[in-house]
């Protein structure tokens, strides 16, 4: 069965040290006038403006990743308290620091779908791999980024640990190796707490 493309950023899957996805979470401090939304499952990074401060992570960010944002509290001026959300809401409207909850642990591994560009098979593992935003969604607050096509398979912020075919159930989405837009279970490279950004295998 083909796999349809619907990316959902990255998913905590697992700790590689067989405990479940439900540790390795720190509190950062964004800026509530930020002017970009940040959904569950985005990728986050220190700003180069601001010290202390993370933003959403792109592609031309001259940081490396914090983490996988998990949202947010911040005071809501419109009902006059804190309030959480699942995603940051570009200019929250008010001047208080925002605290973000980010996955920042390097044992941590993600679910994350390709791109719907290339096949990314068996024989990519061990690679490295970058990440596209894509469209988040603001009535779920899920993320909608996705990995990269592989161009550059010894560089990326991401290594690709195992196919979600192994994991998941036959006919899952995703699970189809033979097309594009395969789920892969993925693991940091280069991140703030895993500075060292280890070269991928070439082939």
């Amino acid at each position: 069965m083909a796999n349809t493309f619907a990316p959902f950023g990255l998913v905590p899957f697992g700790h590689r040290d067989g405990s479940p996805p439900t540790m390795g979470m720190s509190k950062y401090t964004m800026n509530s006038s930020y002017a970009t939304n940040v959904f569950t499952g985005d990728l986050v990074a220190f700003s180069s403006a601001i010290a202390g401060i993370v933003e959403r992570y792109s592609t031309a960010a001259t940081e490396p990743p914090c983490g996988v944002f998990q949202g947010c509290e911040y005071y809501n001026s419109q009902v006059g308290r804190v309030v959480w959300s699942p995603y940051f809401p570009a200019s929250a409207g008010s001047s208080s620091p925002v605290t973000a909850y980010v996955i920042d642990d390097p044992e941590m591994t993600f679910l994350v779908q390709s791109s719907s560009a290339a096949v990314v098979g068996s024989s990519n593992t061990g690679m490295l791999i970058s990440i596209t935003t894509g469209t988040g969604n603001a009535l779920t607050g899920r993320s909608g980024a996705y990995a990269e096509t592989i161009t550059s398979l010894s560089s990326g912020i991401l290594r690709i640990w195992d196919s979600y075919a192994n994991f998941g159930p036959p006919g899952a989405n995703g699970t189809d190796t033979t097309v594009a837009s395969q789920m892969l279970i993925v693991q940091p490279s280069g991140w703030v707490r895993n500075t060292v950004t280890v070269t991928g295998i070439t082939s």
